[in-house]
């Protein structure tokens, strides 16, 4: 290996970073205020923040060049063993480089060092960056170790890692002073602060769910494997065999998939995701993009080999269903978050839809390769490498779209898109980006979202020519998500950037001095970087599955082959995307579908859509039925509402009526005892004789008349 240390450096230097940074802004926050030698520090401690994700990017790329070189396998491990009875288990410390673990820490790496980049001129006025520079670093950190650890209990520590940043920057500005904005907030509380507060709170608790099930997942497979270790559970697998004589391994199965539908959002987790809006862009491009909600895709490609070669190899048939849950969860998610997204009114939380439908895309992806049949004994690599590219293809146009919608709200003070409007000349650096990366997570042709869904629908057509009708449900599935995707982002994209300036948009133009302010280049140049790898990632979709392929234990395990070694592009286009299937020409009028009828409403504006809405009673009660989440927001609301309620009940008619009347009714009936039992106490010797006289009496009474 270039550098051994590198898998461990990649991660530990963001961290050691989130320690440093803090430091010197609390130096600098002892200085005079204003002083030359404060400003300096304060610059030192911004880019030290984007420094060390950069490091940590290019330890990360020694990495990418071991395993196209074959190197690669488990680093730094110590194990302590110990015996319950006389079954042996281990745990411990290591890192694992594999192209899974290294392709993760890539664009985690990577692109974070972009966002941090932005987030220099985004944040520039905020009074509390020592937390905001710590907890992105930590973010980072957290992320690259939970990849790069090479068995569930170290993955588990950069799991809660990860969660427990989210929810701190999810909830940054939750001292932020504020009203309420009744367009989108749906609890009723004195600030937007406490809104955001109540954001931050409501991912915690939501993933902790998820999070509870993943950990027992783990615990069982331990108690049964004896080992965390990924190379271990996938070498020997008789574990598997085991809990399928014990009827519990689907339920484990499940268990595990119970963390990633947490993580990444999906039905019926899927709540906070949308919430997470009230952070910072940046923490918003952070969590969608590059660290958060791909924990959880990465988890199920981690397990993934596993549950195929049992399904397939050890032919557990019950396997199966846990494809088919993964598959289902993911679709039914694809598409239930694609009709929210339609309409939305907030230009985030579209886009926060988006994430929610195009993660459903990968979950679709991986269940439906984990039910295709091998041939000859080899394993079907379609699905396992449609969810993982689009994994890293939705990595990079999401994060391109989360910066470019926070350049829009930076410059024109609001967050909702029927607000804007006309901003294609005055933002061009903005609107350029925005586009492709729209376009991309269309998947137009022939951008990087194009090649990553195709794959997805290429994998779904495979397994319905096997025989299996759950191919054609889910592709079936895919292209109405598929259409709805083109149609909202049409949408955003005509109410953002087409039209004539709103009131709200000439507004900001005054208070700006006539004109929006330029974009700074600190903004628009990781647009352009992202622009850039969104056009070409789908054109090297080759080298990333050659990358892929290099996984010797993988390989080993499962008797994976790539069909070409090489960048073969006739191999790329026939094979990995399934164009040998009429899928291509499907997709271009599942893209007609959704676009059609988009660029009429919100581009050329032939028809007036509040008028539709009033007209129509059906138009305007689906688009209220979406508006409004399909009401599971408010569902949950009411069910916690009506909780509340019952435990006050329960609180005044039985804490307080019965279990604090208990005590003070025991309380008392001991003080009263006592003082009847005291006064049994006189003192008297004669008294005392005739007491012991009556006891000595009732013992010998007992001795003879109870049988003993």
């Amino acid at each position: 290996m270039l550098l051994e240390s590198a898998a461990i450096m990649n991660w530990a230097i963001p961290f050691a970073g989130a320690l440093i940074t803090p430091i010197i802004g609390f130096i600098a926050g002892k200085l005079k205020e204003g002083s030359q030698t404060q400003k300096v520090l304060r610059i030192i401690r911004n880019w030290m923040a984007v420094f060390t994700s950069f490091v940590a990017f290019l330890f990360t790329m020694l990495l990418v060049v071991d395993v196209f070189n074959g190197q690669g396998g488990e680093a730094f491990v110590t194990n302590w063993f110990w015996n319950i009875g006389d079954k042996p288990f281990a745990a411990g410390f290591g890192v694992l480089v594999d192209p899974l673990t290294v392709l993760i820490a890539s664009f985690a790496s990577g692109i974070g060092t972009l966002i941090m980049i932005y987030g220099i001129n985004y944040m520039k006025d905020d009074k509390h960056l020592d937390r905001y520079w710590f907890l992105m670093q930590m973010f980072i950190g957290g992320m690259i170790f939970l990849v790069m650890s090479n068995n569930f209990l170290q993955s588990f520590v950069g799991w809660e890692i990860v969660g427990f940043c989210s929810y701190a920057l999810i909830g940054y500005f939750f001292d932020k002073k504020g009203p309420q904005d009744p367009k989108e907030f749906t609890i009723k509380e004195e600030t937007e602060g406490d809104y955001n507060a109540h954001a931050g709170f409501k991912a915690f608790i939501t993933t902790r769910i998820g999070d509870v099930m993943l950990l027992t997942g783990i615990l069982i497979i331990f108690a049964v494997a004896g080992t965390f270790r990924y190379t271990e559970l996938l070498s020997d697998l008789t574990w598997l065999s085991d809990l399928h004589d014990k009827k519990i391994l689907v339920l484990t199965a499940v268990l595990i998939f119970g963390g990633p539908i947490g993580k990444s959002a999906q039905f019926p987790l899927q709540f906070w995701l949308p919430e997470a809006m009230a952070g910072p862009t940046t923490v918003s491009a952070l969590i969608h993009a590059a660290a958060m909600v791909k924990a959880g895709i990465f988890m199920v490609v981690r397990t993934y080999p596993m549950f195929y070669l049992g399904l397939h190899d050890l032919h557990i048939e019950n396997l199966q269903y846990y494809f088919l849950i993964v598959a289902a969860v993911g679709g039914f998610t694809a598409l239930m978050s694609a009709t929210m997204g339609t309409s939305a009114t907030e230009l985030k939380k579209v886009l926060a839809f988006s994430t929610v439908s195009q993660l459903g895309y990968m979950f679709m992806g991986l269940g439906v390769g984990g039910l295709i049949e091998p041939v000859g004994g080899v394993m079907d690599y379609n699905g396992y490498f449609a969810g993982s590219f689009h994994m890293l293809s939705h990595a990079i146009f999401k994060a391109l779209l989360f910066l470019s919608a926070g350049a829009v709200i930076h410059a024109v003070h609001t967050k909702y898109i029927d607000e804007m409007g006309g901003l294609r000349k005055d933002m061009p650096k903005v609107f350029w980006p925005m586009l492709i990366g729209g376009l991309s997570l269309s998947g137009v042709v022939p951008l990087g979202g194009f090649f990553s869904k195709e794959s997805i629908f290429g994998a779904c057509w495979h397994l319905g020519e096997e025989g299996n009708n759950a191919g054609w449900i889910f592709f079936a599935v895919a292209a109405v998500a598929a259409a709805l995707t083109f149609f909202y982002t049409i949408r955003f994209l005509g109410h953002t950037f087409g039209g004539k300036k709103t009131e709200h948009v000439e507004k900001a133009e005054k208070e700006q001095g006539g004109h929006l302010h330029k974009t700074s280049p600190l903004l628009w140049v990781p647009l352009v970087i992202l622009a850039v790898g969104t056009i070409v990632i789908g054109f090297l979709a080759p080298v990333v599955e050659l990358f892929m392929s290099k996984n010797d234990w993988f390989a080993a395990a499962t008797n994976f082959t790539v069909e070409a070694f090489h960048i073969d592009y006739a191999h790329f286009f026939g094979h990995t995307f399934g164009f040998s299937p009429p899928t291509f020409w499907i997709t271009i009028g599942i893209l007609l579908t959704g676009c059609l009828p988009a660029y009429f409403l919100f581009v050329r504006k032939q028809w007036d859509t509040k008028e539709i809405l009033k007209k129509s009673k059906i138009v305007n009660g689906i688009y209220t039925f979406f508006h409004r989440r399909w009401y599971m927001n408010h569902a949950i609301y009411w069910c916690l509402r009506k909780f509340k309620v019952f435990a006050e009940w329960l609180y005044e008619n039985f804490d307080l009526k019965v279990i604090d009347r208990s005590n003070y009714i025991i309380a008392s009936g001991t003080m009263k005892s006592g003082e009847v039992f005291r006064k049994t106490h006189t003192g008297i010797l004669s008294v005392n004789f005739l007491y012991m006289l009556l006891g000595a009496i009732i013992l010998i009474a007992v001795l003879l008349f109870i049988p003993f």
